[in-house]
């Protein structure tokens, strides 16, 4: 199959891999059947918490559209899609970015989390998008409806999805696969996690 730099075909969302911890949670079928009951929390902003809708999230921020590999930590179980959403700094901005933030924690709704530096979504906004639909359809349920992260260049653990929770956080907050695996707080693609 090669590497994903390799292939810049798009790859049908059926075929794109899929890999859940915890399984898919359901919640994730609640906001599916009434997507009102969807609501995104941001907290540790300097306004306090700010609560979204999922319409809110689609139609009160840019939307950013762009292709992105999403990757395992292996070179075997990957996929190129389009995915679209609001770019993560946006919301936080919003929020309030409280000013000694130094890491994001990104919480799912059926418990996993994944932490990200705070500098580099500031540096790269439109790597790190809240996205709500991918190869130009609303996520399904396996890939995070009704919203999942996305961090381009970074594996799939640094993707979680149906995000529930945003934390702004001023310590070095860790990640489910980075405190009890001891893997990459990277996460970089092509470096071992190790």
């Amino acid at each position: 199959m090669g590497l994903p730099e390799d292939d810049a075909r798009i790859t049908p969302v059926e075929e794109l891999f899929t890999y859940h911890i915890y399984g898919i949670p359901d919640a994730a079928r609640r906001h599916l059947a009434d997507p009102p009951t969807y609501a995104l929390r941001v907290e540790g902003g300097t306004r306090g918490e700010l609560v979204l809708s999922l319409e809110q999230l689609q139609e009160e921020f840019p939307q950013v559209s762009r292709d992105m590999v999403l990757q395992c930590m292996t070179d075997v179980h990957w996929g190129r899609v389009h995915l679209t959403g609001p770019r993560l700094l946006d919301v936080l901005e919003r929020a309030g970015i409280e000013p000694r933030a130094i890491k994001v924690g990104i919480h799912g709704a059926e418990g996993f989390d994944a932490d990200l530096a705070f500098e580099e979504v500031r540096a790269n906004p439109d790597a790190f998008l809240l996205a709500h639909a991918m190869n130009g359809e609303p996520l399904t349920v396996e890939h995070g409806y009704p919203v999942r992260l996305t961090a381009d260049g970074k594996y799939g653990y640094k993707w979680p999805k149906w995000v529930e929770r945003v934390d702004v956080l001023d310590y070095d907050y860790q990640g489910h696969y980075e405190r009890k695996r001891g893997w990459s707080d990277a996460g970089t693609r092509g470096e071992p996690v190790m």
